[in-house]
């Protein structure tokens, strides 16, 4: 884990994605109940192929082993994490408000091609890896406020920003729910404060 300075505050934040070696472990230990299609492949890879309710379960069983505080950065921790990467933005196709779900359909450029081992994309000057990956992260952030822990979509952010229904986990069956479909989910852990003990 890496310290990042976010609001004022330290924000532990993991170097990689967690990785399909860990999730097998999870996975062998009971704690999660999906074997994604990837699990076939080198342990080094980030884990996708795997959604909302998958990564609450990993999410338990890591903070049942490791005594607690591990969690999804929320969007805007994301923004601040990646904030050394960022890209321009262009003009939207529309600025009618009514089509701003529309205004970047198909402008946005996205790394595709399978997942890459941790480590294969750019690293931030704090030591944080892939943010700019083909692997696109769950956030904690309900895509639209307001409905507290019955959110149907949240936030994945990665090259852009999409909201993706709880259940997906490939975006390119068609659940993204706004925006240029990711090409993978994955996810990375943080916790507040001094790093927790794993």
């Amino acid at each position: 884990m890496v310290p990042v300075a976010v609001a004022g505050q330290t924000l532990q934040v993991s170097r990689h994605e967690v990785t399909v070696e860990s999730w097998r472990q999870c996975f062998t230990d009971g704690a999660c109940s999906h074997m994604p299609v990837n699990s076939s492949v080198s342990g080094q890879l980030p884990v996708t192929g795997i959604n909302w309710l998958d990564v609450n379960e990993y999410l338990r069983w890591a903070n049942a082993d490791g005594g607690g505080g591990l969690r999804l950065p929320t969007l805007e921790e994301w923004r601040v994490i990646a904030r050394s990467l960022a890209h321009e933005t262009s003009a939207p196709l529309f600025t009618d408000p009514r089509l701003a779900w529309a205004a970047d359909y198909g402008r946005k450029a996205a790394p595709s091609g399978p997942p890459r081992a941790v480590g294969s994309f750019s690293t931030t000057p704090e030591g944080i890896a892939d943010l700019d990956g083909n692997v696109w992260e769950w956030t904690s952030s309900c895509a639209k406020p307001g409905f507290g822990e019955l959110c149907p979509a949240y936030v994945a952010a990665g090259e852009h920003e999409a909201a993706v229904s709880i259940f997906v986990r490939d975006p390119a069956s068609g659940g993204c729910a706004t925006g240029a479909p990711p090409a993978h989910l994955g996810f990375r852990l943080v916790a507040d404060g001094p790093e927790p003990s794993t």
